[in-house]
């Protein structure tokens, strides 16, 4: 009988793995976050690619697509909120995606051509942790609260 390498069975392993269960609101979240840095300047770093595929897919103009994108970085930051160290004195939501190429012939799949750092949404530890202007409870279609910051750094993908 042949060894299966174990670089086979690992990626097996991973691809059969089945994440926490989370919250409805939770897992409304397309892409994934990942708490970098939970003192000091927290960082959270949110893989957003499916955000930024449906954007494509639906050809959003970027008003409304900026609108999303922003909403959605502060319910990442509403979810990964009480992760943060208490001494932490501000957060920032980096918000990233991965670009796609041109279709490969030899695989027949989109290339990667690397990681766009679109934008950040940052605020002050303080004003979260004492829940001002009740920002947990945000409406989608109202403007972000004057105390976040948005800000842009990259580029949308065409549509």
């Amino acid at each position: 009988m042949k060894a299966i390498p174990a670089c086979v069975v690992c990626a097996a392993v991973l691809s059969l793995a089945v994440p926490v269960a989370a919250g409805a609101d939770e897992a409304a979240i397309p892409g994934h976050a990942v708490l970098a840095r939970a003192t000091g300047q927290a960082l959270i770093i949110w893989d957003a690619t499916p955000l930024f595929a449906d954007v494509v897919r639906r050809k959003l103009p970027d008003s409304e697509a900026n609108a999303l994108i922003a909403h959605d970085a502060l319910r990442i930051l509403a979810r990964m909120q009480p992760d943060l160290d208490k001494d932490a004195k501000s957060v920032t939501v980096r918000i990233v995606y991965a670009k796609k190429g041109e279709v490969s012939p030899v695989y027949g799949t989109a290339t990667f051509e690397g990681i766009e750092r679109y934008a950040t949404l940052n605020a002050n530890a303080a004003d979260l942790s004492t829940d001002k202007d009740k920002w947990k409870e945000f409406d989608p279609n109202a403007p972000l609260p004057s105390w976040l910051s948005f800000a842009i750094v990259g580029k949308l993908p065409p549509r």
